[in-house]
């Protein structure tokens, strides 16, 4: 919108002696020959090429004398008396090119009536910054910014495996997430980190139950299996018993001759192997003790290990948190000097130095040569010219001879132009 109210401003058409260069698009029309007539473009040596004619020195020349040297060569190609009538108009102009303290330095398309200032707002406008250091402001601000949401997201991270750390420690059954400003719950982010927390916590506290479960069914297994062979001993002692009082009788029938030896012997046996079997039930429930205890260290282990990680992680996870949120509140410093207390600083000493932008035209004479004057904001510009801008130091006030020679240089080259 600025650029088609920048073209459709009214100034100074380029009149009939703009000497036409390389980049002019012309249009050409030949009332009596209307095969030639159309478009061309002058190229890089100055010449345009026509039909039946061929090429054309073009630069240098007004549209006046172009169309004249036009007509007069179809003139004589056709051995015609009197020269053809042929009207040239410019119909795109090569674009000037402007450099510098502007937004976008580069070529843009020639308007009529363009002055030095509204080249200025076509490229964009004065360049923001003029203060070396600032050039690198904007782009550390943006740098800053984005490790500050790296880091604020790092804190919520670390604050939601805190909390869940602190639940485990704690044998609760849910995890009680941070209530801060920095942990917004409503964040797709955050949320995803709560989800992947408590089940985390979940996965883990079901882990270590079901171990510790494990070991319970096992001990009570084996105080199932002590009971059972206790049961048996004390089975197999009441039978010692009478098997014992059996071997008495016969000890007193045998010393009065009443029963045989072998008799005797078998009922000892018998005895013998029932003691036997009571002390091997013996040792079976000493293992199945030391089975238990066993069960009931690996128990323990299980949560002074789990207790261990808990508290190991715990102390990381604390570490991580305060030098996170010192980090955070550094880049926090450094995006404020970036965005407001470099820029209002240097924007306060350009105020007080007074600077103010300065021009420069540099243009193409008719021979060739190249010339470059002082310009003001309100100077034409013409196609091909090279407006060089400078906005870091103050403009100087000419006076005396150097005003002059300001003044008669942009006479100067006005009139070469």
């Amino acid at each position: 919108m600025v650029l088609l109210l920048l073209f459709l401003l009214p100034g100074r058409a380029t009149g009939a002696d703009y000497l036409l260069g390389s980049g002019d698009d012309l249009t050409v029309k030949v009332y009596e020959w209307p095969d030639i007539s159309g478009d061309y473009r002058i190229g890089a040596d100055g010449k345009a090429s026509f039909p039946v004619i061929g090429d054309v020195m073009a630069a240098g020349l007004t549209v006046d004398q172009l169309g004249k040297a036009i007509g007069e060569m179809l003139g004589r190609q056709a051995r015609l008396k009197d020269p053809l009538s042929v009207a040239v108009q410019v119909k795109e102009y090569r674009p000037f090119f402007i450099t510098g303290d502007v937004q976008k330095p580069g070529a843009y398309p020639f308007r009529p009536g363009l002055t030095v200032l509204q080249a200025v707002t076509v490229a964009g406008g004065f360049f923001r910054f003029t203060d070396p250091g600032l050039l690198r402001l904007e782009r550390d601000a943006i740098i800053h910014r984005g490790e500050l949401r790296i880091l604020k997201e790092k804190l919520a991270a670390l604050m939601a495996r805190n909390a869940r750390l602190k639940a485990e420690r704690d044998g609760a059954s849910a995890i009680a997430f941070p209530d801060e400003a920095t942990f917004d719950r409503k964040d797709p982010r955050i949320a995803a980190m709560v989800d992947r927390e408590t089940v985390l916590f979940r996965t883990q506290k079901a882990d270590l139950e079901r171990q510790l479960s494990s070991l319970t069914d096992l001990q009570n297994l084996y105080w199932g299996e002590i009971s059972a062979l206790q049961a048996q001993i004390e089975s197999e002692k009441k039978q010692g018993e009478l098997v014992q009082k059996e071997v008495d009788e016969l000890h007193g029938l045998a010393a009065r001759g009443l029963t045989s030896n072998p008799r005797l012997f078998l009922v000892e046996r018998t005895l013998a192997e029932i003691e036997g079997t009571q002390r091997n039930l013996q040792a079976v429930i000493m293992r199945s003790r030391q089975s238990i205890a066993q069960a009931a260290q690996q128990a323990d282990e299980l949560k002074i290990k789990f207790r261990d990680r808990i508290d190991g992680e715990s102390d990381q996870v604390g570490a991580e948190i305060r030098d996170t949120r010192l980090r955070i509140d550094t880049t926090n410093q450094l995006v404020t000097e970036a965005e407001e207390t470099a820029p209002m600083a240097i924007a306060r000493r350009l105020r007080n130095s007074g600077a103010e932008p300065r021009f420069k035209l540099s243009r193409r004479t008719a021979d060739g040569a190249k010339q470059e004057v002082n310009a003001e904001s309100s100077d034409l510009v013409e196609p091909g010219d090279v407006v060089q801008v400078d906005n870091s130091v103050a403009q100087p006030i000419e006076t005396g001879s150097n005003a002059t020679k300001g003044q008669s240089d942009r006479a100067e080259l006005s009139a070469t132009h």
